[in-house]
């Protein structure tokens, strides 16, 4: 799983929060407890919030993140134990796994609905300039995007694909064997032209997001912004849409695979990371 640019509407999305939990961070702890600062200084990439807006976001923010500490953590440490108890069998089921990615899309949705409200705000009380600024930086990171991941060939784009995947499994598994890099090798070149789908659907969600920006002051504003926040999905093209499934299953198979052919040391190391993070995760502290 990739984690992508995200404009400031997204970005209010807590950092990331779930990514998380499948970078190869050893250190979550201490990003989790800095979030209060993370989250503003990483919307500076989109915005430049003047001293009111800055005053008028913190307690938001604060209360964002009192809210994930308390209601999402937990989730997330029973989200891993179970992850756990899968990635223990020695033949794990792709369908345990798509579950698993499910209760992921179902965190990031909870996220998205607890934003919302700032979000709106947010965004209304941008101002001309503001908002010339959110997109450039949106074409900005289009642009990179674009460079790094679509101007190449598709044989270079299958490659890097294949390349960023044995990296980060590396990290969780250490080396991997001939079978496992066999399948990973085989997922990278199933997946075609992936890259070409995620851009062009991330453009057509971008695109709408500037309609409704463009019309903040109109009366269905909110329930407009709401819809592309909470409602992602209806907003796929229709390629997109029908080629979503079969990614998220393409990549269930993957994993099970590569745990089927996994040795006493993968699994010995996997398992002590995880464990790692969900201790990590349930030591930290919330502000009640």
């Amino acid at each position: 799983m990739s984690v992508l640019r995200w404009p400031a509407v997204k970005t209010l999305l807590l950092v990331l929060c779930l990514s998380l939990l499948v970078s190869a961070c050893s250190r979550i702890g201490l990003a989790y407890r800095n979030l209060d600062w993370l989250v503003p200084w990483r919307l500076n990439d989109y915005l430049n919030l003047n001293s009111q807006q800055q005053a008028w976001l913190k307690p938001r923010v604060q209360t964002h993140l009192q809210w994930h500490c308390s209601a999402e953590l937990p989730r997330y440490i029973d989200w891993l134990q179970t992850t756990e108890s899968i990635l223990a069998q020695p033949q794990p089921d792709s369908a345990q796994l798509l579950e698993q990615f499910a209760q992921f899309d179902a965190a990031l949705k909870r996220i998205g609905v607890e934003i919302t409200p700032t979000a709106i705000e947010l965004l209304q009380g941008l101002s001309e300039q503001q908002v010339s600024e959110l997109y450039a930086a949106i074409d900005e990171d289009n642009l990179e995007d674009r460079q790094d991941f679509l101007d190449p060939p598709l044989a270079t784009q299958i490659s890097e694909r294949r390349e960023r995947m044995q990296e980060r499994l590396r990290a969780w598994m250490g080396r991997l064997n001939s079978a496992q890099t066999e399948h990973i090798a085989a997922w990278a070149n199933n997946l075609g032209e992936q890259n070409r789908l995620w851009l062009e659907n991330r453009q057509l969600w971008q695109t709408e997001l500037r309609k409704v920006v463009a019309e903040r002051d109109s009366a269905d504003f909110a329930e407009r912004l709401t819809r592309l926040l909470q409602q992602r999905e209806s907003f796929y093209s229709d390629e997109y849409r029908a080629n979503y499934g079969r990614s998220r299953q393409a990549l269930a198979t993957l994993f099970s695979q590569l745990l089927s052919s996994s040795d006493e040391a993968q699994r010995e190391r996997l398992s002590h990371r995880l464990r790692d993070l969900r201790r990590d995760l349930a030591e930290q502290q919330c502000n009640v």
